[in-house]
């Protein structure tokens, strides 16, 4: 787990920089081979369906000229929700790091879009579930989420 830190790190400052911006504090890169191809803030204020994840991964792909992004890891300072979910899988990405979990929203912890294998009986629209690997400087990520009324982030959110 300690290899996932200093990308989470840069999420959990690419966060912070999408708070200072005025939107939601979210930040996502995509990483293949140990090198980061892509990262984002969220633009959702401005555009609802541009999470940082969502973004990251079309960066991702403009980059590779590849829809197809086996071999890459996407890196969130927040579980993805139920639409960045979707989009990791359709990308194919292999592994889907997080820092805070999402108990009301995610799409890994509410509805297990990161795990169903189900929707490998549509290819070539999906991939295999990625490995999921969560809680990776959990507090850190915490912290920005603090400067904001967005409590139902974390581990210890109100259920």
């Amino acid at each position: 787990m300690e290899h996932h830190k200093p990308f989470i790190q840069k999420c959990i400052e690419l966060s912070q920089s999408s708070l200072d911006n005025g939107d939601a504090p979210f930040g996502s890169i995509v990483v293949k081979d140990g090198e980061i191809i892509a990262e984002s803030t969220n633009y959702a204020a401005s555009r609802v369906s541009d999470h940082a994840e969502v973004v990251a991964l079309h960066m991702a792909h403009e980059k590779l000229g590849t829809s197809n992004l086996e071999g890459a890891i996407l890196y969130s300072n927040c579980e993805p929700c139920p639409m960045c979910s979707f989009m990791a899988r359709e990308y194919k990405v292999t592994e889907v790091v997080y820092a805070l979990p999402s108990p009301y929203m995610g799409g890994h912890s509410k509805w297990n879009i990161m795990e169903d294998d189900e929707l490998e009986q549509f290819p070539p629209f999906f991939g295999k579930p990625p490995k999921v690997t969560r809680g990776v400087l959990e507090a850190e990520a915490k912290a920005v989420f603090d400067q904001t009324p967005l409590w139902m982030f974390g581990s210890n959110a109100r259920r």
